[in-house]
């Protein structure tokens, strides 16, 4: 298991933020790639609130339903104020559907049509030795 950052960072036009996976090349909206159960934080350097909220690959929010309570498979984070690191920890949940590989689309649920705050996760199931 892992643990990632993802900085919540400046977009370089249009005054909203970015996503940008804390890794060496990546940048904001490049996919950060993560394995089941690893732990994803997000880190926001922005001068604005901020939370990631999981979406469809269309970018359109998945219901409360789907998502709360705080800790369930799909919630990724609290509000994170400026400065702050997400709260909890995102666990990389395998879905019910148990692929090999699949996707986290998620979106800032505070800007949601502000396309630079949208992001992915590529995740995968863990090698066995």
């Amino acid at each position: 298991m892992a643990d990632w950052s993802i900085k919540i960072v400046p977009a370089k036009s249009g005054g909203g933020g970015a996503f940008a996976p804390d890794i060496s090349g990546y940048g904001p909206g490049d996919p950060l790639p993560a394995q089941q159960d690893d732990l994803v934080s997000w880190n926001n350097t922005t001068d604005k609130t901020h939370q990631p909220w999981p979406t469809d690959p269309s970018y359109n929010p998945l219901s409360d339903a789907d998502v709360l309570p705080r800790g369930s498979a799909n919630y990724l984070s609290d509000p994170i104020p400026p400065g702050q690191s997400s709260r909890p920890s995102y666990d990389v949940a395998l879905p019910d559907s148990s692929p090999n590989t699949w996707t986290v689309y998620y979106f800032c649920k505070l800007h949601p049509t502000v396309e630079t705050e949208r992001g992915t996760i590529e995740a995968t199931i863990p090698p066995t030795s």
